[in-house]
C-alpha cells in the first residue's frame, strides 16, 4: 500500500484530473448501462444504451492512452538528451 502511495503522489495534477475524470465517466457510462435494464422493457438494453456507453469507453481510452503514450514520449526525450549531453561533455 505505501508503494501506491508514492506513486500516488508523483503524480502531477494534470495527471490526477485525468485519472479522475476517466474513473468518473466510466462509472457513469456504468452506471447507464445498469439503468438500461431497469428501463421497459426490463431485462433488456437497447442498442441506443450500448452506444453511449461504448462511446463512454472510448472516451476513457483515449484519455488514459494519450496521456501515457505521451509521458513515455517525453520520458524516451529526456533519455535521449542525456545520452547525447553526455557523449557531448566526455574527451
Amino acid at each position: 500500500m505505501k508503494h501506491l502511495k508514492e506513486e500516488f503522489d508523483r503524480l502531477t495534477f494534470k495527471e490526477v484530473i485525468v485519472y479522475l475524470l476517466a474513473v468518473v465517466t466510466m462509472i457513469s457510462g456504468l452506471t447507464l448501462l445498469f439503468t438500461g435494464l431497469f428501463i421497459p422493457p426490463e431485462g433488456e438494453i437497447h442498442g441506443s444504451v450500448l452506444t453511449a456507453f461504448g462511446s463512454v469507453c472510448v472516451f476513457v481510452a483515449s484519455l488514459l492512452g494519450i496521456s501515457l503514450h505521451y509521458a513515455n514520449e517525453l520520458d524516451k526525450f529526456k533519455t535521449d538528451v542525456r545520452q547525447r549531453l553526455d557523449e557531448l561533455q566526455q574527451p
